[in-house]
């Protein structure tokens, strides 16, 4: 019983040699760094080097090394699993601001030039290739000849001399091209299980994020958001005099995006059941759509209310052009019972706290969308312009220009249009 386990005779294989040496009762080197065993080790190695090296001074060092640290992990998890890999990069991007303000505590506030934000671009390259070599690029709908079209003029405006520089176009690359790669990824690795799965995931991420976006904007925020927002902090993160929260991303409106992709998702995965279930989806739904009010990003309500909508349409058989004008109809709904609340003497101005601020600044937005308190005619300004530049400057300004490559990267200005149509024109 003390002495090794000894199998029977049947069972040992003719290359017996080559595997662990069940004679001596010890590992061998093949089987131990063998790619079944590299990811705990992995894990557990930049678990210390994370450890060892978070309170070294210089802010750039620290995401350097952590980002040396992760590069490997991400190998090796592709290698063992891409489903596990696209699970991971799922929890990774969403909590990914959170991570870089936390890696900046104590150590400075800076957050340009961050390492971190290439593991993302590395796990969607790693898995791009594994799709292309499954036959990502087989049988292409005309959907997926427009994404390789774009995708093919995303890398070729990345040299336009035009952007300032091909760092500002290789940096451009990494927020435009690499995002596209996710689609190739879907074809082949994602199938109805292993969506509904990351789908799940994404409704429970969303649920704690919103909470703690809840507890930033009623109860304060943390002293690594405080620093972040006094060092990166942007015009329209505050409104009238109150800073919106961001939860766990690196502004409000990528914040405010998430919460409606998962109030969408817990309303589609609504299902009849045991009565705690019910009541716990129906608060996740109430705590989701809270946040995403108090969030005040006018857009994102809007497309949410439009979506719900579609989705509403769809699960009754309706055809696209039903759905369309279903999304629209909701969002008469919500036109008309905005206006109801709508009041001349409830102004962002005579707010006297966050809450009243920033539901101020919704109902103005949605009641009123072409007045003086509504950004929605300036959005459509710039878009249209920028879509007009696609005709008057059809060799664009490169694929950077429109990122904020274009002013982290270099000195040139940012030519983004805040929307995809006249961001793609311009670039």
């Amino acid at each position: 019983p003390l002495g090794p386990r000894i199998p029977p005779i049947g069972r040992l294989r003719e290359d017996w040699w080559m595997r662990p040496t069940w004679m001596s009762g010890h590992w061998s080197a093949h089987r131990l760094l063998g790619s079944h065993n590299l990811v705990p080790f992995a894990a557990v190695g930049w678990a210390i080097v994370v450890a060892a090296l978070i309170g070294v001074g210089g802010n750039l060092g620290v995401r350097g090394a952590l980002l040396v640290s992760a590069l490997p992990l991400v190998g090796a998890v592709v290698s063992r699993s891409t489903r596990g890999t696209l699970i991971g990069l799922a929890v990774w991007l969403v909590a990914l601001g959170l991570i870089r303000r936390l890696v900046s505590s104590g150590i400075g506030a800076s957050v340009s030039h961050d390492p971190l934000l290439l593991v993302g671009p590395a796990a969607l390259g790693a898995l791009f290739i594994v799709s292309a070599g499954r036959g990502a690029f087989r049988r292409k709908t005309p959907l997926a000849s427009s994404v390789l079209l774009l995708s093919l003029l995303a890398l070729v405006e990345a040299f336009n001399p035009l952007q300032g520089g091909f760092l500002i176009g290789i940096g451009g690359l990494l927020l435009v091209l690499f995002p596209l790669l996710a689609f190739w990824v879907g074809r082949v690795l994602v199938d109805r299980a292993l969506l509904r799965q990351l789908l799940r995931l994404l409704s429970v991420l969303a649920a704690l994020d919103a909470l703690y976006g809840l507890v930033q904007q009623l109860a304060g925020f943390p002293s690594w958001d405080l620093r972040w927002i006094n060092s990166s902090g942007y015009t329209a993160l505050n409104v009238g005099g109150f800073d919106r929260a961001f939860g766990s991303s690196s502004s409000s409106q990528e914040y405010a995006v998430f919460l409606g992709i998962g109030l969408v998702l817990w309303v589609a995965l609504f299902r009849w059941g045991r009565f705690v279930w019910v009541v716990l989806q129906i608060m996740a739904v109430a705590l989701i759509g809270t946040a995403l009010v108090l969030e005040s990003q006018r857009s994102a309500l809007v497309i949410v209310v439009f979506a719900l909508g579609a989705m509403a349409a769809a699960r009754t058989g309706r055809r696209p052009t039903g759905a369309l004008l279903a999304g629209a109809l909701f969002l008469l709904v919500l036109y008309f019972g905005v206006s109801q609340f709508a009041s001349t003497g409830n102004t962002q101005a005579t707010a006297t706290n966050s809450t009243s601020a920033l539901t101020s600044h919704l109902v103005s937005g949605i009641a009123n969308p072409t007045g003086q308190q509504s950004s929605l005619p300036g959005h459509l300004s710039r878009v249209e312009s920028g879509i007009a530049s696609g005709f008057t400057e059809p060799i664009g300004h490169g694929t950077g220009a429109i990122t904020l490559a274009a002013s982290n990267l270099g000195s040139a200005a940012q030519l983004g249009t805040e929307f995809d149509p006249g961001n793609a024109a311009v670039a």
